[in-house]
């Protein structure tokens, strides 16, 4: 018995499609580039924090409810953590398409 097969796509259409896919993947990797540099910042000033509080801690002089207070400016903001939470959630998930 024979089946019924769809016909062969048109080449030039495969070139078309594949060209395109291609293009949303380096978009992709643009942003997913980009994601990494805001993640690596985002880890530099928390550790950069946390050495501050441990030094804080160390020293005995200070006390690390005092050395928080003093550092309020610096560091992660809310809308830092909100869009942390944003990127690891995968909003940017690629999707699946084939011709």
């Amino acid at each position: 018995m024979k089946t019924a097969e769809k016909p062969a796509p048109n080449l030039g259409q495969t070139l078309e499609w594949l060209r395109k896919e291609l293009s949303e993947m380096q978009l992709q990797d643009q942003r997913l580039l980009l994601t990494l540099r805001h993640l690596h910042s985002i880890l530099e000033e928390l550790r950069a924090e946390s050495a501050h509080w441990e030094d804080a801690r160390s020293n005995g002089g200070t006390s690390p409810i005092r050395a928080r207070v003093g550092s309020e400016g610096r560091g992660c903001q809310p809308t830092c953590s909100r869009r942390l939470a944003q990127l690891l959630g995968g909003d940017d998930s690629r999707r699946s398409s084939l011709p």
